[in-house]
């Protein structure tokens, strides 16, 4: 899950938080493997900090509370709760994070919602098909 905030209509990315689970899930990378990844591919240049390019002076790393796959969003952290109630935008990105536990979730912010159905069942249930590619 990502968060965005810039503040006064400001074309600046002024802050961004990115929220990954405490515990393994599938194939997701984990709270501290993220932690880990973004220190050690920061990089300074004229007193900026770059995060591949973009200035990361504040990019937040937080956990998000859950533990599966699928994020209920009335069960996040409070760290999480706290940096994402003032929010621009909201991404959303994932089947379960999106299709399964949140595709009706209604936010007071912009919120982008990026999923693919990748079973049948879901599928079935939200009365479409599968695309076969």
């Amino acid at each position: 899950m990502t968060w965005y905030q810039s503040h006064c209509g400001n074309r600046e990315l002024m802050e961004k938080a990115d929220a990954a689970n405490d515990l393994p899930v599938l194939n997701d990378i984990i709270h501290s493997e993220l932690l880990d990844i973004v220190s050690q591919v920061k990089e300074l240049d004229d007193g900026k900090e770059l995060f591949y390019g973009v200035n990361a002076r504040n990019l937040l790393v937080v956990n998000s509370g859950n533990d599966l796959p699928v994020n209920d969003l009335s069960s996040v952290s409070l760290e999480l709760s706290f940096i994402a109630s003032d929010a621009d935008l909201v991404i959303l990105e994932g089947m379960g994070r999106v299709i399964e536990t949140n595709l009706y979730a209604l936010f007071k912010c912009d919120a982008l919602k990026i999923g693919m159905v990748k079973h049948s069942e879901v599928a079935e249930f939200l009365g479409g098909r599968l695309l076969i590619v």
